[in-house]
């Protein structure tokens, strides 16, 4: 069996044989690295994962990888798309082409990518991260998008007007995982602590338990000691939900301290 008919192949073990063959040669023709790229969106995340290695080892040896990856950030699989972009991070500096694959990862049904996009994103130097493009997916993405973007521009530690304005907008989201991704958000962004302290006040009384906790639980990180704070806490750790009672009792004794 050649290279290329491993790479081809339909069973998990001859693939990856074939991808040890490959980065031992000297060098990769356009056939085999067409096939590799395609093997970036097996179903199998081991078959991914070699494959994304396999680029990087082949590009250390001085193999032209990139072509065949900024083709494939054109897949019209998503899952290739997402495993050319993987690779890219791999490389060195993402190309401009990677930046709409990652953001539309942020929004897969897979938790695992999705959070491996946002730490791609999230380890882009400040000046390229694209903010703008994450600041209008809180209103436009889907809610996975909006709930990662949160955490995107907090680990990024955006400390702009427009995006404290969209993450107080957030607040109101229909979802409460983005509600609370966009509080977590909040607790560490915004320069007006007290004003985050009295939203989240009235978030002691959302809908959502796991929102109330949260809620709860960011007010005693905020360090807003004022009257109000503290006897919505008071309140809330006589609340019936023993879960929302120690979130609230955790962060009195925050400010007490």
């Amino acid at each position: 069996m050649t290279v290329l008919q491993g790479l081809h192949s339909p069973h998990a073990t001859e693939c990856l044989d074939a991808m040890d063959v490959l980065v031992r040669q000297d060098q990769a023709d356009e056939a085999e690295l067409e096939a590799l790229a395609q093997c970036l969106g097996a179903p199998e995340k081991v078959i991914q994962r070699q494959a994304a290695a396999a680029f990087a080892a082949l590009a250390a040896r001085g193999v032209e990888v990139a072509p065949v990856l900024i083709r494939t950030l054109q897949s019209d699989l998503p899952a290739r798309r997402w495993g050319a972009a993987y690779t890219c991070s791999l490389l060195g500096p993402l190309p401009a082409q990677a930046i709409p694959v990652l953001l539309a990862t942020l929004g897969c049904d897979d938790g695992d990518v999705r959070w491996a996009a946002a730490d791609i994103l999230v380890g882009m130097t400040r000046d390229a991260a694209p903010v703008d493009a994450l600041r209008s997916l809180l209103v436009t993405g889907n809610p996975a998008q909006r709930k990662m973007v949160a955490y995107c521009l907090r680990d990024l530690e955006v400390r702009t007007a427009a995006v404290e304005a969209a993450l107080f907008a957030a607040l109101d989201d229909d979802e409460a995982r983005v509600r609370m991704a966009a509080m977590s958000a909040l607790a560490r962004l915004s320069a007006d602590r007290s004003a985050v302290a009295n939203r989240l006040i009235g978030m002691l009384s959302d809908a959502d338990i796991g929102v109330r906790r949260a809620a709860a639980a960011v007010l005693g990180r905020l360090g807003d000691r004022s009257d109000s704070v503290r006897a919505a806490l008071r309140a809330a750790a006589a609340d019936a939900d023993p879960s929302l009672q120690r979130a609230a009792a955790r962060s009195l004794r925050l400010l007490a301290s």
